[in-house]
């Protein structure tokens, strides 16, 4: 449990929500229904309640999206109540419900929904003079301070998403090529594993290495080698189709993994592969560039290490028989 959390922010995040809703909403929420406040106890108890199943529903699909922004506008409603039933003593939880708000749903969307409550808030309170608030000036100093918050957290909360994509993007993307780099095919395939098992999807992977890759560097210099490397990934990315991958395997070596493709058409790409590499390809001196392919379909009950091992020796084997050559495991 403690592994998904730490590996899954949203989640995370998610779960504290609801955990602090749970605790902290629920005495509020049988406070007001003993006291003979309905509406207010209701709405406390159907946010609880709302919180505890989103909660629920991601930890069992690992969808954080949809749940998040159950919770964000069940909230934004539930605060709206509270507020028009409490009067000045139910804003008080527009604040703690700003900064949940930015932990569920995206900082532009979240953003939205609280500006939308608070001027939902004004213009009730414009309707209705002297039931949320005591006087103009209180009502003009909550505007104010609610929309200072919110822009404010607005800012945060984006500047923090950018931040933790952009760690994202270094820790799964190789810096020289821009494919997805080993430690992200390692979970690509235990994923490919799982999908095999749970719902019987064929997978194809490919291990393709440029011939001679090490006279480049020789020759003509590890820059040239080093641009070689950085052309190829686009090639291969348009020959594949869109939700397929390229992974950099290490120095000269790539990784292609296909979804719901059968035998014969994984040889069919492959060769596609290799004629494009020779046709797209060059050396400084206008010399054609080939590659060695590798290619194994995932078998049933079979290891990722099994599988990717199986690619690497059809690899060894294509090669050995003069490299340019496609052959399967």
């Amino acid at each position: 449990m403690l592994a998904r959390l730490k590996s899954n922010f949203y989640l995370a995040m998610l779960s504290l929500v609801g955990l602090m809703i749970t605790v902290c909403v629920t005495p509020y929420g049988i406070y007001r229904l003993l006291s003979g406040n309905i509406v207010v106890g209701v709405s406390d108890l159907v946010m609880v309640l709302v919180s505890i199943c989103c909660v629920i529903f991601a930890w069992r699909t690992d969808n954080t999206k949809g749940p998040g922004l159950v919770m964000a506008v069940v909230f934004c409603v539930g605060v709206i109540l509270v507020c028009i039933n409490l009067g000045v003593d139910g804003l008080f939880w527009v604040y703690p419900f700003i900064v949940f708000t930015f932990f569920l749903v995206s900082p532009l969307k979240a953003l939205v929904l609280l500006l939308g409550s608070v001027s939902v808030l004004v213009a009730y309170s414009l309707l209705n003079s002297g039931q949320i608030f005591a006087s103009f000036f209180q009502l003009g100093s909550f505007t104010v301070t609610s929309f200072v918050t919110s822009l404010f957290a607005y800012m945060f909360a984006y500047r923090t998403q950018t931040q933790r994509e952009a760690l994202k993007l270094l820790a799964t993307t190789d810096s020289l090529t821009g494919a997805a780099n080993r430690r992200t095919l390692d979970d690509a395939l235990i994923t490919a594993i799982s999908q095999r098992k749970k719902a019987g999807t064929e997978y194809g992977l490919m291990l393709l290495d440029l011939d001679f890759f090490k006279q480049i560097n020789d020759n003509y210099g590890h820059k040239a080698g080093d641009e070689v490397l950085t052309e190829l990934v686009p090639v291969l990315k348009k020959m594949v189709r869109q939700h397929d991958a390229v992974y950099r395997f290490g120095g000269e070596e790539f990784v292609v993994l296909l979804a719901d493709i059968k035998h014969a058409d994984l040889q069919k790409l492959a060769e596609k592969i290799r004629l494009g590499v020779n046709q797209h390809l060059s050396l400084p001196d206008g010399k054609k560039l080939t590659t060695s392919i590798g290619i194994a379909l995932l078998q049933d009950d079979e290891s990722w290490e099994s599988w990717l091992h199986r690619a690497d020796l059809a690899l060894y084997q294509a090669k050995h028989q003069g490299r340019n050559k496609v052959v399967a495991a």
